[in-house]
């Protein structure tokens, strides 16, 4: 039996009983999803259910009927919505049938998968990215402006370009049920000096990518610093990195590494 060592200083803490202990790990699980991602997998699992309902399937997961239900979905949407469908059922439904993610992993699950991508995807169209001359453009055409509105978003715009924010933490959300204070930039982190301004950023997540990167990566910006000053994972980063040739090729040109230093 491994015993505390004696010379340990562990705090003396009070045990909780059994029932306090399934309580507030309870409370902890219902937060580690958020808000937006809670609904997004109810909406995928009440799309899962409804397949299930119209041909008389059992809910119960396995690979038959995820392979059924991938084949009749990207007959209807992108099969990239698809398989991001399966990650919110798959959440849902971990409670009830703890075996749903080796479903999900299964060979005949992930050779459906890609087949439908091959036969019904469709290339993803991008816009361009943001410009310093479209800033430059929406600058000069709203600077002088008196209208709240036009001064907000003339703000929101260079803010989130050049820190890099996501939108979700320049915006507030139209659904009040995605509203959540907890996110909110409060105005009193907001500090002023001669060369700009800053402030304290709340816990958020949205999506990741905003288009100042590219210019950065052009004005010979290191890939490292763009990639902390978005706050991106190293395997995002080098993901969106691949997938965007412009923001590629100005980190070629400027002679940098996109790889994190060891």
């Amino acid at each position: 039996m491994i015993t505390v060592s004696p010379k340990s200083r562990q705090p003396l803490r009070k045990a909780w009983t059994r029932e306090r202990l399934l309580y507030e790990r309870s409370l902890a699980l219902s937060f580690a999803l958020d808000t937006s991602s809670k609904a997004s997998y109810s909406s995928a699992l009440n799309s899962y259910l409804t397949f299930c309902s119209l041909h008389t399937f059992p809910v119960e997961p396995t690979e038959e009927t995820f392979s059924f239900y991938i084949t009749f979905m990207s007959a209807h949407i992108e099969p990239r919505s698809v398989d991001s469908y399966l990650s919110g059922i798959c959440s849902e439904l971990e409670v009830y049938y703890p075996n749903v993610r080796q479903v999900r992993q299964s060979h005949l699950v992930a050779r459906t998968l890609r087949g439908c991508k091959r036969r019904f995807s469709k290339p993803i169209s991008r816009a361009q990215p943001i410009s310093k001359t479209d800033i430059e453009t929406v600058h000069k055409d709203l600077s002088r402006s008196d209208l709240h509105d036009d001064i907000l978003f003339l703000s929101l715009l260079l803010t989130g370009f050049y820190a890099l924010m996501r939108l979700g933490e320049l915006i507030w959300p139209d659904n009040n049920d995605l509203c959540q204070y907890r996110k909110v930039s409060t105005r009193d982190t907001v500090h002023h000096n001669h060369s700009g301004y800053d402030f304290v950023l709340a816990a958020h997540k949205a999506d990741a990518f905003y288009e100042g990167a590219t210019y950065l990566a052009t004005k010979g910006v290191s890939p490292e610093l763009i990639r902390r000053t978005g706050r991106w994972s190293s395997s995002a980063w080098e993901a969106y990195v691949r997938e965007h040739p412009v923001l590629l090729q100005s980190i070629v040109f400027s002679g940098h590494s996109t790889n994190s230093p060891a």
